[in-house]
C-alpha cells in the first residue's frame, strides 16, 4: 500500500517511517471509486453490471444487518401536513392580495367616496349644514362601533378597514365643519381632531394593532394641514403637534411598536415643513425654535434612553433615525436663524455636547457598547456640521478627515454594519466636500485660481483627506481596532488613491496655470506616468494585482494622450521630454515584470 505522506509503498498496514494507518486510505480510495461509479450510472441512466449489482446488494444487506432496518415511511398525518404547508406557501401571495391589498385600496376608495359625497351634498344643499355635520359625526361613530363588533367576531383585517373608514369620516367631518360650513372655530375643530386621534389610539391599544395606530396618527398629523393659512395660533398648532409626538412616543414605547415610532417622526417633520412653508412668520421664531429642540430630544435622545430601559441594543435602525433627525434639527434651526453661521454653529455644538456627554454616561455605566458607539458617531456627525458652519471650506476638510478616523474607530468597536456603512458615506462626503466645495472642481473654475494663493490651507486639506482615508485602510486591514472588513477597506482604499490622483492633478493645473502654461499638457503626461509607476511599485511590493492593472491602464491612457495631443500641441523640446519620460517609464515597468515575474506569478 502507498503511504501518501512518505510516497513509498509498503506491505504492512502501518507505515514503518511515519506510523500512518495505510488501510484507512486504501478503504477511502475504494469508497471514492464506488461513489464515482454510482454517479456515472445515475447520470447515464443505465443499470449496473451484474457483479456491481451483487456487490451493492451485499453491501446493502450487511448495512441492514449492522445498522438495523431502514427507517419507516412517514405517517400519513405528517405527509398531509407537509402538503398543506407547501400549499399554504403557494396561496400566501393570493391571500396577501385578497385580504390586505384589496382591503387597503377599498378603504382608501371609501374615504375618497365619502369625501365626494359630502362635497356633493354641500353643493346641492340637500340638507342643512348643521344636519350634514351631525350625520358625519354620527356616521363615523357608527362605523367605529361596527369595527368593534367585527373585532369581537374575530374578523381580523375587516375590523381595521372599517375602523379606518370611521376615523377618516370623523377627520373629514371636522374639516368640513370648520372650513366649508364655518360652523366651528378652528380651535374647536382642532380639539375634535385631537379627540378623534385619542379614540383611534385607544382602539389600537385595545386591539393591539399597530396598523390602526399608524392610520390614526396619519390622520391626526395630516388633518390640520387641510385648514387655511393663519387659522391657528402658533402655540396652538405646535402644542397640538407636541401632544401627538408625545402620545405617539408613549404608545410606541409601551407597546414596543417600532414602525409607529419611525412613522411618527416622518409625519411630524412633514407637518412642520408644510406649516413652515405655508404659514410661518418671523414673529413665531421662539415657538418654532423651541419645538425644534423638542424634536431633537424626542427622536435623537430618547431612542437611546428607551434602548437602555428596555435593555435592547441590537437594533440600530432607530439609532440611524436619531442621526437623521438630528441633522434635520441642525438645518431647520439654521434656516430659522436666517442661515447665520455663528448662532447656527452654537446649536450644532450644543447637540454635539449633549450627545457626547450621554455617550460618556453610558460608557461609565457599562451599557452595551453599541449604544455608546452610536452616540459617539452621532456626536461626530453633529461636529461635522459645526465645522462646516464655523470654519472656512479648506479647514473643514482637515477636521472632517480627523473625525473620519474617530468615526471608524467607533464603528469598528461596535461591529455594527449600518454604522460602518455610515462611516463610508462620511468618507465619501469628505472627498466630495474637498473637490466640489473647496476647489470648485465641479464648476470648472479651478483654472482661474493661482497656485500660491491659499496654498497652505489647500495642501493641508488635501493631505489630510488622503491621509485620513488611507489611515482608515491601514487600521482596518491590520486589525488594529477590530477584525478586518475587506469590502470597507477596499472602498476606502479606492477613495484614497483616487483622491490622491485628483489632488495632484488639481495642484499641477494651478501651478502650470500661474507659472508655466506652455507645459500644461506635458506636465499632466509626466504626472500620470509617475503616478502609474508608483502604482506599479506598490502592486509589485504588496503583490496587489489591482494596482498593477490600474498602472497599466493609466499608462495606456497616457500613451494615447501623448500620441494624440502632446505631439501636436506642444513645442518640440517639451514633446521630446514627454516622449522620453513616458518611454523610460514603460521600459521600467517592463523590467519590473521581467525581474519579479517569479514572485508575482510563480514562474
Amino acid at each position: 500500500m502507498l503511504c501518501p505522506k512518505c510516497n513509498l509503498v509498503f506491505d504492512e498496514r502501518f507505515c514503518p517511517q511515519c506510523g500512518l494507518d495505510l488501510q484507512i486510505y486504501a478503504d477511502m480510495a475504494a469508497l471514492r471509486g464506488e461513489i464515482a461509479t454510482l454517479r456515472n450510472l445515475v447520470l447515464s441512466g443505465t443499470q449496473p453490471k451484474p457483479e456491481i449489482a451483487v456487490a451493492l446488494s451485499v453491501s446493502r444487506e450487511s448495512g441492514t444487518a449492522d445498522h438495523g432496518k431502514m427507517p419507516p415511511p412517514l405517517p400519513p398525518g405528517v405527509i398531509k401536513a407537509e402538503r398543506k404547508k407547501s400549499s399554504d406557501k403557494r396561496n400566501s401571495a393570493e391571500l396577501a392580495v385578497g385580504q390586505k391589498w384589496l382591503l387597503g385600496v377599498g378603504v382608501l376608495i371609501l374615504i375618497i367616496g365619502i369625501g365626494f359625497f359630502l362635497k356633493y351634498a354641500f353643493d346641492q344643499q340637500w340638507i342643512s349644514p348643521a344636519v350634514r355635520i351631525s350625520i358625519g359625526f354620527v356616521g363615523g361613530l357608527v362605523l367605529l362601533l361596527g369595527a368593534s363588533d367585527c373585532h369581537r367576531r374575530n374578523l381580523r383585517g375587516l375590523d381595521i378597514g372599517i375602523g379606518a373608514v370611521g376615523l377618516g369620516t370623523l377627520y373629514l367631518t371636522s374639516y368640513a365643519a370648520c372650513q366649508v360650513d364655518h360652523l366651528l372655530p378652528a380651535t374647536l375643530a382642532l380639539v375634535l381632531i385631537l379627540l378623534t386621534t385619542a379614540i383611534g389610539a385607544s382602539l389600537a391599544i385595545l386591539w393591539a394593532s399597530q396598523a390602526v395606530a399608524i392610520l390614526t396618527f396619519l390622520g391626526g398629523f395630516i388633518a390640520p394641514l387641510l385648514f387655511a393659512s393663519a387659522q391657528f395660533d402658533p402655540w396652538l398648532f405646535l402644542g397640538y403637534l407636541f401632544i401627538l409626538t408625545v402620545g405617539g412616543q408613549i404608545l410606541a414605547y409601551t407597546k414596543d411598536w417600532k414602525h409607529l415610532y419611525s412613522s411618527g417622526a416622518v409625519l411630524t417633520w412633514l407637518s412642520l415643513d408644510v406649516w413652515s412653508q405655508r404659514d410661518y412668520r418671523r414673529d413665531w421664531f421662539l415657538e418654532t425654535f423651541v419645538f425644534t429642540q423638542v424634536l431633537f430630544v424626542a427622536y435623537s435622545v430618547m431612542p437611546f434612553l428607551r434602548a437602555v430601559f428596555r435593555k435592547e441594543s441590537s437594533r440600530s435602525r432607530g439609532f440611524l433615525l436619531a442621526v437623521v433627525n438630528g441633522l434635520f434639527c441642525c438645518w431647520y434651526s439654521e434656516s430659522l436663524l436666517n442661515n447665520e453661521k455663528s448662532p447656527a454653529s452654537l446649536v450644532s455644538l450644543s447637540y454635539t455636547i449633549v450627545t457626547l456627554v450621554l455617550a460618556l454616561v453610558f460608557w461609565r455605566r457599562r451599557t452595551p457598547p453599541l449604544l455608546s458607539s452610536w452616540l459617539i458617531a452621532q456626536g461626530a456627525v453633529f461636529l461635522l456640521v459645526f465645522w462646516e458652519q464655523f470654519l472656512a471650506h479648506s479647514w473643514v476638510t482637515v477636521f472632517w478627515s480627523a473625525e473620519l478616523v474617530v468615526l471608524y474607530w467607533s464603528a469598528a468597536k461596535s461591529g455594527d454594519r449600518t454604522l460602518l456603512f455610515v462611516t463610508f458615506l462620511i468618507g465619501l462626503l469628505v472627498v466630495l466636500q474637498y473637490f466640489v466645495t473647496a476647489n470648485d472642481f465641479a464648476f470648472g473654475t479651478t483654472n482661474a485660481d493661482s497656485f500660491t494663493e491659499g496654498v497652505f490651507s489647500r495642501w493641508s486639506a488635501g493631505v489630510s483627506m488622503v491621509t485620513g482615508l488611507l489611515f482608515v485602510v491601514w487600521l482596518d486591514r491590520t486589525g488594529r481596532v477590530a477584525g478586518p472588513h475587506p469590502r470597507l477597506n477596499r472602498a476606502f482604499e479606492l477613495l484614497g488613491v483616487l483622491s490622491l490622483f485628483g489632488f495632484a492633478n488639481l495642484e499641477l493645473d494651478r501651478f502650470t496655470n500661474q507659472f508655466m502654461r506652455r507645459i500644461e499638457l506635458v506636465g499632466f503626461s509626466v504626472l500620470w506616468s509617475v503616478f502609474a509607476i508608483g502604482l506599479m511599485l506598490v502592486g509589485v511590493w504588496k503583490q496587489r494585482k489591482v494596482y498593477r492593472v490600474s498602472a497599466i491602464g493609466l499608462l495606456i491612457v497616457t500613451v494615447l494622450k501623448v500620441l494624440a495631443f502632446d505631439t501636436a500641441e506642444v513645442s518640440t523640446p517639451y514633446r521630446i521630454l514627454s516622449c522620453l519620460v513616458l518611454g523610460a517609464i514603460l521600459v521600467t515597468v517592463s523590467f519590473l515584470y521581467y525581474r519579479f515575474s517569479e514572485r508575482l506569478f510563480g514562474k
